[in-house]
């Protein structure tokens, strides 16, 4: 098989977009190999035919890479996940301590101190599990880290959800309006980046399993 052919092969077995680095490693690879074989006397038909057959079949070699960016986008999906939630101290905390009115009361309602316990219960989970998650991506083990990243997302998502409950709920009391302008996206960034990462490491570990 033509150096040429053996990409399209490759390309073909391999994820779109990762695949674009991989097969562009491959085909410096056979090129050099076949430079070899042309300066040891064969022609160049046959140089490149023993360069692809040296390095194994595509399906061999396809399985191998797989694995490999596999492996990559799930450490890469797990750094996404933890710093964006991280990141979801700033709706979660930072916006709503610069934007509430003071307090009326003199002694917290129930309901907001429960509400406060909760969002940031579901907020330190978060950043847990990502943390777990970026562990174990880093392991052999890494095809784990994708349920701890769903973890993360639904966790962040329920931070979110009991956050603006409980900003409502406070202004309704304190009889103000809401910045949910500056919130609002933050949080629903946070919430998107840490889903499309569990997503993502999700599509990775699959290719793992079948590797």
């Amino acid at each position: 098989m033509t150096i040429d052919g053996y990409l399209v092969e490759l390309q073909r077995l391999l994820p779109r977009l990762a695949g674009r680095r991989a097969v562009a490693e491959v085909r410096e690879h056979l090129r050099d190999t076949a430079a070899e074989q042309r300066a040891a006397g064969l022609s160049a038909l046959d140089a490149e035919v023993a360069a692809t057959q040296a390095f194994g079949s595509v399906e061999n070699v396809a399985r191998r890479l797989g694995a490999e960016l596999a492996v990559r986008e799930s450490r890469l999906a797990c750094v996404l996940a933890l710093v964006a939630a991280a990141f979801f101290v700033f709706p979660l905390y930072v916006v709503p301590e610069n934007t509430l009115p003071p307090a009326t009361w003199v002694e917290k309602p129930t309901d907001i101190v429960l509400l406060q316990a909760v969002a940031i219960g579901c907020w330190i989970g978060a950043c847990l599990l990502a943390a777990l998650a970026t562990l174990f991506a880093w392991t052999r083990w890494s095809r784990l880290a994708a349920p701890f990243l769903l973890g993360s997302a639904v966790a962040v998502t329920g931070s979110t959800a009991v956050s603006a409950a409980l900003v409502a709920r406070w202004f309704v009391v304190t009889a103000a309006t809401p910045n949910w302008a500056l919130a609002a996206p933050l949080a629903a960034t946070c919430v998107g980046v840490c889903a499309g990462a569990a997503v993502w490491a999700r599509s990775s570990s699959r290719r793992l399993v079948t590797s």
